[in-house]
């Protein structure tokens, strides 16, 4: 598995989303990587059921979420399998970039 990383602004140490280019906080422009522990907590979700192009209808269904990791930022992110419909917090963990797609993979715990 390859390891997740986040950014993090040199300026001000912020922590911030995989793939910000510049800072939320100080709104710098010289981004690190940090490594993250890839754990972190659904915020919200929807499943894409009709492919927005014909080279993606094998990919159908599908679901993306914004996921808070536990470092503190938001990103999208693909679920791998199907969110329950229950109330409460469902925790997920990054598995994989997919080559081709601009999200990385989560499984839940």
């Amino acid at each position: 598995m390859d390891v997740f990383t986040i950014g993090r602004c040199d300026a001000c140490g912020a922590l911030l989303g995989p793939d910000a280019s510049v800072c939320s906080s100080c709104r710098g422009t010289e981004i690190s990587r940090a490594p993250s522990s890839g754990n972190g907590t659904i915020v919200s979700w929807t499943v894409v059921e009709v492919s927005p192009d014909r080279t993606c209808a094998d990919l159908t269904p599908y679901t993306i979420a914004i996921v808070a990791l536990d470092e503190g930022p938001w990103m999208y992110a693909w679920i791998e399998g199907a969110v329950p419909e229950r109330r409460g917090k469902v925790r997920v963990h990054y598995d994989r970039m997919t080559p081709g797609h601009p999200y990385p993979l989560f499984v839940r715990q």
